[in-house]
């Protein structure tokens, strides 16, 4: 039998229009008068426009069919807000209030909506029955056991809903959202004949390992959340792990491996870890950042981050690797400089000492103006006769070295001071090729800027007898701390202390 061309068509239509059934989003509030409604989207903690829509007689409508699964929010005039879910059916919201929206919705028509407001409203219910914190040092033990047993059960009903809830949603987006926040239940530790723990951190590592167990990692929607921000920041702070940058590195990439490649998932995770490492003041955090640009920006030139330019990933990855050499960990990069006679090349290398300090400064700076006196007392006094010796690299090109040799002298720098000075500069420039070819010195002595990523100064080091770094980026009042206890004498009297020294003076640790 043949098949008209209108009935094809016919069908064609009607299948289609099946497929975006459910796409209405009506919002009729009672006394709104006619305005501009925007819809919000979120991604993570942050929002952005979504859509926009005229309100004619109360009521404004999106088509839900060109949004995602995720979270969304209404956004009326006068900054008034109200979330919602969106996960294609259709929604019908009456809203009796503009200015009490939350308190005075009701939901027409949304299953996913009533589930989702079910859970709100019985999460708010919860936290308003919980009692104000008591001083539990003035308490009697009465009230704090009333305390902590009304408490535990307010816990245990929310702990029960949350399973009932993830239980009558598995498989949908509200059950995926509810249950980022359900807590992981942490099994008895094993313990040996005598009842005692075998390792007395085995619930903590339980925990580490199975912090995601709740989270549905397949999904892009997750990403569309406050909820799933939250707890990816919470896993990579001191909250979950140690911040050190070996631990770090090992549950980030714990982490990425439960995402798919290509996924929305996957692009946060690495672009959220990567950002909050480059931009981190905590030491070593760069160690954290490097490893992520080569691990996922470059992997050796086939990169994953599919979602960077061509042009934006090249900088990415130079910037990343400039950071290279000078990591905590690395052995730093040899420096060989003339001292201020511009005679005797001094080679940090071949500098006998249990620990050596790097120092980067210039008379010119006014942070250096401070701190440098400071390192000079702190040599002469205590570091000198512990076998700490310090290699200051000065700023001495054109008019800063006359500068740079009176600093030296009005402040009588006994430690080891070296630059790239004015005349071996101006030699550089005429030749760059031959200091190199009489073996004075190195490329990465002449150009000890780039090769120590010295883009402000002061800059300190710490080395071992072996040069490895062990610290960076730290104050005089770090540096004497940090030197005290590597020295085995943790208590000796301060002449910096760190609670009293100037939070200026603490270099950030950002590598931008």
């Amino acid at each position: 039998m043949q098949i008209k061309k209108t009935a094809i068509i016919s069908i064609i239509t009607l299948f289609f229009s099946t497929l975006s059934y459910g796409q209405n989003l009506s919002f009729t509030i009672n006394n709104l008068g006619d305005t501009t409604v925007h819809m919000i989207r979120y991604l993570g903690e942050k929002m952005y426009y979504a859509d926009t829509a005229e309100v004619k007689g109360g009521v404004v409508k999106f088509d839900g069919s060109k949004h995602e699964t995720g979270m969304y929010a209404l956004f009326l005039p006068g900054q008034k807000m109200l979330d919602f879910v969106h996960v294609q059916e259709d929604i019908d919201f009456r809203i009796e209030d503009k200015d009490r929206m939350a308190q005075t919705l009701t939901i027409k028509k949304s299953k996913m909506n009533m589930q989702f407001y079910k859970y709100v409203d019985f999460m708010i219910g919860q936290t308003k029955k919980r009692l104000p914190q008591i001083d539990r040092e003035t308490a009697s033990d009465a009230e704090k056991k009333a305390y902590d047993e009304k408490n535990k059960k307010i816990t245990e009903d929310i702990v029960a809903f949350q399973k009932e809830m993830v239980a009558a949603n598995k498989g949908n987006f509200v059950g995926d959202l509810i249950n980022i926040s359900v807590d992981i239940i942490i099994p008895d530790a094993p313990v040996d004949e005598n009842g005692e723990a075998i390792n007395p951190d085995w619930k903590y590592y339980y925990f580490i390992e199975h912090y995601w167990d709740n989270v549905n990692l397949k999904s892009n929607a997750i990403v569309r959340t406050p909820t799933f921000h939250k707890k990816l920041e919470n896993y990579m702070s001191k909250n979950v792990l140690l911040q050190i940058p070996d631990t770090l590195i090992k549950y980030a990439d714990k982490l990425i491996e439960k995402t798919l490649d290509s996924s929305l998932v996957f692009q946060y995770v690495v672009t959220q870890i990567t950002s909050k490492a480059g931009k981190s003041d905590l030491m070593g955090m760069e160690n954290v950042y490097v490893h992520m640009i080569e691990k996922y920006y470059d992997n050796n030139g086939k990169t994953r981050a599919f979602w960077m330019s061509e042009d934006g990933l090249k900088k990415l990855i130079e910037e990343a690797y400039k950071l290279k050499g000078t990591l905590i960990g690395d052995t730093a990069p040899r420096l060989i400089l003339p001292d201020s006679t511009e005679k005797n090349w001094i080679d940090f290398y071949k500098i006998d000492a249990e620990y050596k300090v790097l120092y980067f400064w210039e008379a010119t700076c006014g942070h250096c103006k401070k701190s440098t006196p400071k390192l000079q007392k702190l040599y002469a006094e205590k570091l000198k006769e512990r076998n700490v010796e310090v290699y200051a690299i000065g700023k001495a090109m054109d008019e800063n070295f006359e500068l740079w040799k009176n600093f030296i002298i009005d402040n009588n720098l006994t430690f080891t001071n070296v630059g790239l000075t004015k005349s071996v500069y101006e030699q550089v420039k005429k030749d760059p090729y031959e200091l190199l070819r009489q073996k004075v010195t190195t490329v990465e002595s002449i150009n000890y800027q780039t090769t120590y990523n010295v883009y402000s100064t002061p800059r300190i080091y710490v080395l071992d007898k072996d040069n490895v770094i062990l610290y960076k980026r730290i104050s005089i009042a770090q540096l004497e701390d940090i030197l005290d206890k590597l020295q085995g004498v943790p208590e000796a009297e301060k002449l910096y202390p760190i609670e009293e020294e100037d939070p200026e003076e603490r270099e950030s640790a950002t590598t931008k």
